[in-house]
């Protein structure tokens, strides 16, 4: 069993409780049980004495960062196959270790065997890497990448039918999965990232009548404006990827309850001519749906490979979607709003009264410059300091 952390009181320069609040001078922030107790302004270095004090004044402090569409795949680059399955669970371990010293307080994986394992293994200890939610394995109507032929990085279990799909989803339930992952549309051959819808309305609708019964979101990986119409439709609680829309369904996914997460990363960061033609299209979509009121949360799809390393490259997300958002409407889509649709809000997003003490320090103001979310110079989760790097630029 971790070790309680010790009552603290941090001393921000900056402090960006992630409300939506102005920014906050020369702030007090006292933790308690690994918890927010209180913010004030700070009147300098605290009398207590039987507490511990980090000097922060140096930097701006804000919530920590949120990811909430990843794969931990323990996937070195130039890995054509995978690896047994223990070397690739020691790998995805050090990465779940690297985005909490990059400031990922929490994240969501969307598809790896792997990722239960580390979640359930770190839960006496959950300072050693971030708070975790895990689908295991997808579900999908449709051959092709979710059925890429053994050995694979993640696997697919074929539903067929509503009968199917709500026992499928029993079946995750069971296994110990956070949130349930379908695959609501596909590409040509092994091309996952098309828009061919996968699955029907009747068959989404079932998924989601079984997950949210048993309390489980459910997330959809779905491209185009029909795959999308038909999770909305069904009652998808977060729509994966979700770009080659029409303005109507822009406004369809608006007025419903779900979110969308682009991962723009994943093909921003790839200088072939599909990628960078892909990238213009989400980003157009992008602008299309922020015209149209959607809600919109970070999520990279990084898998990492040479090009979405998991680590301090996972932030470059929040800095795409400011090309779009306001500054302010993207760090929120980093932390706060993120934690609203993965719905642990109650514990982390913002640094309020009661919340987990999970934070971060960077060298200057988010708001003026994002790419300091990718200068992470303190990490703290749950009360317990990961990291502390007094070279780091000061503001």
């Amino acid at each position: 069993m971790a070790n309680s952390p010790p009552d603290t009181v941090l001393l921000a320069g900056h402090l960006l409780d992630g409300t939506g609040v102005a920014s906050l001078a020369d702030v007090e922030v006292r933790i308690v049980g690994g918890r927010i107790a209180s913010c004030r302004k700070s009147e300098g270095l605290p009398q207590d004495r039987t507490c511990r004090v980090i000097d922060l004044r140096q930097y701006w402090v804000m919530p920590g960062l949120i990811d909430a569409h990843l794969h931990l795949w323990g996937l070195e680059p130039g890995d054509a196959t995978p690896a047994g399955f223990e070397t690739r669970l020691a790998r995805a371990r050090q990465q779940a270790r690297d985005l909490l010293h990059a400031g990922f307080t929490t994240v969501r994986d969307l598809g790896s065997p792997i990722t239960p394992w580390i979640r359930d293994s770190s839960s006496t200890n959950p300072s050693t890497v971030p708070r975790i939610l895990a689908a295991h394995v997808g579900l999908t109507g449709a051959r092709g990448p979710w059925l890429i032929p053994q050995p694979s990085w993640w696997e697919a279990r074929v539903v067929r039918g509503v009968d199917s799909a709500r026992e499928a989803v029993r079946r995750l339930h069971d296994e110990g999965v956070d949130v349930v992952k379908i695959g609501a549309s596909t590409g040509p051959r092994d091309e996952g990232f098309g828009d061919t819808p996968t699955l029907t309305v009747n068959e989404i609708r079932a998924v989601c009548e079984a997950a949210h019964g048993l309390g489980l979101p459910v997330a959809a990986h779905a491209i185009g404006s029909e795959a999308v119409r038909r999770c909305v439709a069904a009652g998808v609680d977060t729509i994966e990827h979700g770009y080659g829309l029409s303005h109507a369904v822009c406004d369809l996914v608006a007025a419903s309850s779900a979110w969308i997460v682009p991962t723009l990363r994943t093909r921003a960061v790839r200088a072939a001519p599909a990628a960078q033609a892909t990238a213009r299209v989400q980003f157009d979509t992008l602008r299309r749906g922020v015209a149209a009121g959607i809600r919109y949360a970070v999520g990279t799809d990084s898998v990492g490979d040479s090009h979405t390393p998991h680590g301090p490259g996972n932030a470059l997300e929040i800095e795409l979607l400011g090309r779009v958002l306001t500054p302010e409407a993207a760090l929120a889509a980093g932390t706060r709003e993120a934690a609203r649709m993965l719905g642990v809000d109650g514990e982390t997003g913002t640094l309020t009264v009661g919340r987990c003490a999970d934070l971060i320090a960077v060298p200057g103001d988010p708001r003026r410059d994002l790419s300091v979310l990718q200068r992470v110079a303190f990490v703290m989760r749950n009360g317990q300091v990961v990291r502390s790097d007094p070279t780091g630029a000061k503001s």
